[in-house]
């Protein structure tokens, strides 16, 4: 991923603050205290500075504790937002982590990662609509099929993501390997 060509990795740094940020107002707006605040931006800066270490763990596990008591339910807005938020944070500190200091990287290197975070989020969605839309009650025999077949769409989508791309070298035959 370190090519001489590309943009600063620091700028993933910016990024991973950007999201902290987010998270941080997400958390303030929905009833956080100053000192659960104070923390996330303790967090926050560990996450930026240190991606390689327990804080962005430390810093998802708290933004979903707090959301979880504020009370807003599970498709409150905070909660919404907060996941996409969450699983941006978690690409961009392991992104970085690998990265020397000083490293430059090609925007192509990003395609993948950002395939699999855009896939990951719409798999999410569509869960998250279909549970939005399931009655507290006995439910429709019709929705129990569309349920049935929109899994059977996100298996179907993962084998057909999983053949798309090339074999890794331990995947490969081993007579190629010699």
């Amino acid at each position: 991923m370190i090519i001489d060509g590309g943009v600063p990795a620091s700028r993933l740094r910016a990024v991973t603050a950007l999201v902290c940020l987010g998270i941080g107002v997400d958390l303030a707006l929905h009833g956080a205290g100053t000192f659960t605040v104070a923390v996330a931006g303790l967090l926050s800066v560990a996450c930026v500075f240190v991606p390689a270490s327990p804080a962005p763990l430390l810093l998802i596990g708290l933004a979903a504790a707090v959301l979880t008591s504020s009370g807003a339910g599970p498709f409150g807005f905070g909660v919404l937002v907060l996941v996409p938020l969450v699983h941006l944070l978690h690409l961009c500190c392991a992104v970085t982590a690998l990265l020397p200091k000083g490293a430059r990287i090609a925007p192509a290197a990003f395609r993948a990662p950002l395939r699999r975070f855009a896939v990951t989020q719409l798999s999410v969605t569509m869960i998250i609509l279909i549970a939005m839309i399931v009655p507290e009650d006995r439910t429709p025999p019709i929705l129990e099929v569309a349920a049935l077949l929109s899994i059977a769409a996100m298996a179907l989508a993962v084998i057909v993501l999983d053949r798309s791309r090339p074999p890794s070298r331990d995947e490969s035959h081993p007579a190629e390997m010699a």
